[in-house]
């Protein structure tokens, strides 16, 4: 299954150390141009 993710997800399971979960659910996953900048900010990146 591909999917494509916005940076909310990603940007979550980054947090709880859980990133590897996505490659092991879908096996393909496209991050679009947009998300992968907004995860590339430390600025943006949330830390709850």
């Amino acid at each position: 299954m591909i999917i494509v993710s916005n940076t909310s997800p990603i940007n979550y399971l980054i947090l709880i150390g859980q990133i590897d979960l996505l490659p092991e659910l879908f096996g393909q996953i496209i991050i679009p141009q947009v998300v992968y900048s907004e995860l590339s900010n430390t600025v943006c990146f949330k830390s709850y």
